[in-house]
């Protein structure tokens, strides 16, 4: 089964997860986009933990996964660049329901997710002022560059707009994207900011 859900929280995500799984919907894939895929089983009670890591390097990774494999973790999910890593406690590990060893280890994940929501911003920002830049559209033209188009009438217009419009949706696809991908980042950077601030602060009580 897919499910589409978009989280920030990663404490919310654990209990959505949970919940999924006393549904008997287990979880065995999931991608940046929201999109969960779940295997159908039986009702289980399991206790999932995110962390938030991404690896330059398969050896890296690699390392992270057996670190947590020895700690009493087994590593359901998660890629070199995913982002996202998922795990559930081993057979011998059951009584744990934690992974983190304080509150700012817990709260590290969110600072993490936030520098790279920065990182993302930048270069969607520095990808749009660019392309901008380079084609120079005519913005009172609304993008439209078949020469005298707009002095046309009747049916000579319609076909000229028609035909130009899917040409000027292409043109114009790459800016939405990117000032899609801004304010996206932006917003999911300013979330994670907060709950870190949030984490650290009941920490610093």
């Amino acid at each position: 089964m897919l499910k589409f859900k978009f989280f920030v929280d990663m404490e919310q995500e654990e209990r959505y997860l949970n919940s999924m799984a006393k549904r008997g919907y287990i979880l065995k894939k999931y991608n940046s986009l929201g999109f969960y895929s779940f295997e159908k089983g039986s009702p289980q009670d399991l206790h999932y933990k995110i962390d938030y890591r991404i690896f330059n390097r398969k050896k890296d990774f690699e390392q992270y996964k057996l670190l947590f494999q020895d700690s009493g973790w087994i590593h359901v999910f998660g890629t070199t660049y995913s982002g996202g890593q998922y795990f559930l406690p081993a057979s011998d590990n059951l009584g744990s329901h934690e992974i983190f060893s304080d509150i700012e280890s817990n709260a590290a994940r969110y600072k993490r997710l936030m520098s790279q929501c920065k990182l993302g911003l930048c270069f969607s920002l520095i990808y749009f002022i660019s392309s901008f830049s380079v084609y120079r559209f005519n913005i009172s033209e609304v993008g439209y560059l078949t020469p005298g188009l707009w002095d046309r009438t009747g049916w000579d217009f319609w076909f000229g707009f028609l035909f130009e419009t899917p040409f000027v949706i292409f043109r114009f696809l790459p800016f939405v994207i990117t000032l899609s991908l801004s304010l996206l980042y932006g917003y999911l950077g300013g979330k994670a900011k907060n709950i870190y601030k949030h984490k650290i602060k009941c920490a610093n009580k």
